[in-house]
């Protein structure tokens, strides 16, 4: 309707006011009313109403079609604030335009699974409307979407590490033969886009020389003669001659040499040319420096480099500084300290690195902007550049240590036994009688149902064979740290299975069989892990602070105890006057503190190959396993008995340690090895019977117990180190 509005307006405008031209003016007024009319109706829609207005408001001039019925159809529509509403206005149509259009893009790319585009999309829909419910809408569904997903996550992660843990029991297979010889080149290969200026003169080789009655600047215009092109990828030399003052330039120019070399690399032809004209060179980042012999050897230069993060570690590592001679009266150092080294400064790495500090001269680095100033002579400013050059060209290494300690423990008992009581069988008239015997030091077996006759006593037969855990005991420690403070628990028997009774002449005989079959196994499996640049010590740590007391303050007991005891035909019956018995158990004074969990120290070194590991560790898994009880309960006296008024517990901890010290091992990229271990197995057997009765035929088994419980434990402490670089790419996979 916009072309057509134009198109008929400018018609209007061509035609002339004429007779001959009034049917043509009249039909362009029509049409022009018509498209005037649309193209309101569109404004309407956007929600521009004063445009509308204006559109129908031309239309209805006195010289165009003010009686036109469908422009004041309109006119009169625009005007009503039920069928428009009056607070519309252009921009507010625009934004519902651009709203509607922004929640089809967000809407489509939701479907699409382009949860961030449809986000962004629904929040530049609520920069336009801030209060969109769909836009909200829109929003809560892409956070239940997002939520799905990362529940979904979730579970792969869980599942990804409860895979790992399992994948931890994995044995290493024994790696095959290979032969180093046969073995390609390792590590990366070095960036060659930049030679320094001293690799340089090695690389460049002069084909001939041939220099008489020369002067040091004759030789040196020959030398950038013979400088290769840029082209040839060798890279060119600058040379710079500074030969002090006048007086010694021409000193150094007077003197004249002949040389003559055939392929010699530069740096020879530089050392020939030197010392014929007693003068020195030195090299810099884009040059070489020839200097009279003696200049500034001892003046003092300032510079400054940008060294690589951890440049003071890279120098640390394997570097030793001299030690004073050993004291033999000095005190050992303590064991067991940690693999942490001392941090140095920047002048004590360098001079680590045989780099001499005159007095007067400095070196301090800048840990925020790694930058290096150094103050020192020329030579030495040159050594430390040759220095931080070569650390800035190894690439960063960082070191994946992983120790795997694996305890594995199977208990198996197998257990069976008879015990017998029998009250009494009288014979020939009740003239003689049959009845067990005594328990002695033997076993109770107060368990065994019997009924006695009044006046009766139950008669074990074999009370003396062993059985449960007076058969077969446990660890020692176990033992103490389960009594606790009753020292004298009687040991209990195996459980019963079946029994067999009998009544004979009134009195009951008892068979009970006593069995047991356990098998018992314990695995543990801890896998600590760390991450640390080449040559640089890291410990993991995952521990719980266990703080036990180590000394106790004696108990206070009073001396004297004042009461009057009232006996009635000589039973007690009960006491008069102060009965109070005030006792202050053992009291703890002072504390340590062990660490309980798994801790790991370790300490990496690669070689320049990138191929092994030197590494100092320290893996040790602490256990808790219970207290000894060293009190004794206090009792105090009562009438024939006594009553405990305290348990007095005097507590030590036991801790079950496995670790292993490994000073230095060697292990190749990616290997695992086993480092240490222990295997160890213990056999208890049992085989007790009654005599007489244990060794008949066949029945002597029914009065006999056997108890056999083997146990095996393993321990194994394996290592695997892998060397990465700084995107955690393994560097054995990258060759």
């Amino acid at each position: 309707h916009d072309e057509a509005l134009e198109a008929y307006a400018g018609a209007l405008a061509l035609l002339p006011d004429a007779p001959t031209t009034a049917e043509l003016r009249t039909a362009a007024k029509e049409r022009y009313a018509q498209a005037s009319v649309e193209h309101a109706r569109s404004l309407v829609k956007k929600g521009d109403l004063a445009g509308a207005k204006a559109a129908v408001d031309k239309v209805l001039q006195p010289d165009i079609s003010p009686n036109d019925p469908g422009a004041r159809a309109l006119r009169a529509d625009l005007d009503d604030p039920i069928r428009n509403n009056p607070a519309m206005t252009a921009d507010h149509g625009k934004n519902v335009d651009q709203v509607r259009r922004l929640l089809y893009t967000a809407e489509g790319a939701y479907n699409l699974g382009k949860y961030d585009q449809a986000k962004s999309t629904y929040e530049d829909v609520l920069r336009l409307d801030p209060y969109s419910s769909a836009a909200r809408r829109g929003l809560e569904r892409l956070a239940a979407a997002k939520s799905d997903y990362q529940r979904t996550a979730t579970d792969h992660a869980r599942a990804e590490m409860l895979a790992q843990v399992e994948g931890a029991w994995e044995l290493p297979l024994s790696p095959l033969a290979v032969d180093p010889a046969l073995s390609g080149p390792v590590g990366r290969m070095a960036d060659t886009s930049f030679i320094p200026v001293a690799a340089r003169l090695e690389q460049i080789i002069i084909p001939k020389v041939m220099l008489e009655q020369a002067t040091i600047s004759d030789a040196i215009e020959f030398l950038r003669l013979q400088m290769p092109s840029e082209d040839s990828g060798a890279g060119t030399v600058n040379f710079n001659l500074n030969l002090g003052d006048a007086e010694k330039a021409a000193e150094i120019n007077a003197l004249k040499f002949d040389l003559q070399l055939n392929n010699a690399p530069l740096s020879q032809v530089l050392k020939y040319v030197t010392d014929l004209t007693r003068t020195r060179y030195t090299t810099d980042e884009y040059s070489v420096i020839i200097q009279p012999l003696g200049t500034d050897s001892t003046r003092l230069t300032s510079r400054s480099f940008r060294v690589p993060p951890g440049f003071l570690a890279s120098l640390s590592s394997g570097a030793t500084s001299p030690t004073a001679p050993t004291d033999p009266f000095a005190t050992a150092p303590a064991a067991g300290g940690g693999l942490l080294a001392k941090r140095l400064g920047a002048q004590e790495a360098l001079a680590m690195q045989g780099v001499p500090f005159p007095d007067g001269t400095s070196a301090s680095l800048n840990a925020q902007t790694n930058m290096l100033r150094v103050v020192n002579t020329e030579a030495n400013l040159e050594t430390i550049a040759r220095i931080v050059e070569s650390i800035a060209e190894t690439e960063p290494i960082n070191v994946i240590t992983r120790v795997t300690i694996i305890r594995t423990e199977q208990r198996n008992l197998e257990e069976l036994g008879y015990d017998w009581t029998l009250g009494g069988v009288g014979f020939d008239g009740d003239s003689y009688t049959l009845t067990g015997g005594s328990q002695g030091n033997g076993g109770n077996l107060f368990d065994v149902p019997f009924t006695t006759p009044p006046g009766g006593t139950v008669r074990p037969i074999t009370s003396g064979n062993r059985s449960g855990d007076g058969a077969i005991s446990s660890n020692a420690i176990d033992d103490l740290i389960n009594l606790g403070s009753e020292r004298n628990t009687p040991a209990s028997r195996a459980p019963g299975i079946f029994r067999i009774s009998g009544v004979f002449g009134g009195n009951q005989a008892n068979m009970l069989m006593r069995g047991l079959s356990q098998k018992t196994g314990v695995d543990l499996m801890t896998s600590p892990s760390t991450v640390t640049r080449n040559g640089q010590a890291s410990s993991v740590r995952v521990v719980r602070e266990f703080i036990y007391p180590t000394e106790y303050e004696p108990p206070e007991i009073p001396q004297t105890i004042s009461s009057t005891e009232i006996y009635l035909n000589g039973v007690f019956i009960g006491s008069e006057g102060n009965n109070s018995f005030p006792v202050t158990p053992a009291t703890p004074t002072a504390f340590e503190m062990e660490e309980v969990g798994v801790v790991l120290e370790v300490l990496p070194t690669a070689d320049a190959s990138k191929r092994y590991i030197e590494v100092v560790m320290k893996p040790s898994v602490t256990d808790f396993d219970g207290f000894v009880n060293y009190g004794t309960p206090i009792n105090m006296p009562s009438g024939s008995g006594s009553i405990r008024i305290t348990d007095n517990s005097i507590l030590a901890p036991v801790f079950s340690k496995q670790k292993v010290d490994i000073p230095t091992l060697t292990v190749a990229d990616g290997a695992t090895i086993i480092v240490g271990g222990l295997l160890q197995q213990s056999m208890q057997s049992v085989e007790d019977k009654t005599p007489v009765l244990g060794n008949l035929p066949v029945v002597g088994r029914l009065f006999q117990s056997k108890a056999h419980q083997p146990v095996s434990t393993a321990i194994i402490f394996m290592v695997n180190v892998q060397l990465v670089d700084p995107t955690g790419r393994p560097f054995r996979q990258q060759e």
